[in-house]
């Protein structure tokens, strides 16, 4: 260490330069000791951020992701099945049939056949819809003038199917009036 001695003993003996000798030796030391700390301070942390990855569950974490994946794998499968149910309901009800019963067949037929949207288009739903049609034409609410229902408006019907002709020709006090 360099002090007042030491540099005595070196032929140094001007007491003004021995004291700025032995300040800027001692303001070296200081920088040199504050350098030390840093870098000490920084060891330290490193080894703290080492030891914790050493202590991380590395299996946990990866049993972890994988179990998010497939639960968002699992959210994005279900969307996907309610959009297809969601359209598939769209689509019966598009087609206009008499009931409930009907529409919860058609759409099992259609859930049976294991359909897909492409779009917004149903592929291959109009093959078993015309089959099915082919077979039960009255399960569909007719597209013509021809009334499903008796008239509730007070308005005179402009046509009438066989039930309702068979009605008023046994009730004709009921018939409406022309």
């Amino acid at each position: 260490m360099i002090d007042k001695k030491f540099l005595e003993g070196l032929g140094v003996a001007d007491e003004e330069t021995v004291n700025k000798i032995i300040a800027e030796y001692g303001a070296d030391i200081k920088t040199e000791k504050d350098k030390t700390a840093e870098i000490q301070k920084s060891l330290d942390e490193a080894n703290k951020t080492i030891q914790s990855f050493k202590d991380m569950d590395i299996d946990g974490i990866k049993k972890s992701a994988d179990e998010w994946k497939s639960k968002a794998e699992q959210a994005e499968k279900e969307r996907e099945a309610f959009e297809h149910r969601t359209k598939l309901t769209q689509y019966v009800k598009g087609l206009k049939l008499k009931d409930d019963i009907y529409e919860a067949h058609v759409t099992k037929l259609l859930e049976d056949k294991g359909i897909k949207f492409e779009g917004d288009k149903l592929i291959g739903g109009d093959d078993v819809v015309q089959t099915f049609r082919k077979d039960h034409e009255d399960a569909f609410i007719p597209d013509s003038g021809e009334r499903v229902s008796g008239a509730t408006s007070g308005n005179v019907p402009k046509t009438m199917n066989a039930v309702e002709q068979a009605f008023y020709a046994k009730n004709p006090q009921l018939a409406p009036k022309i």
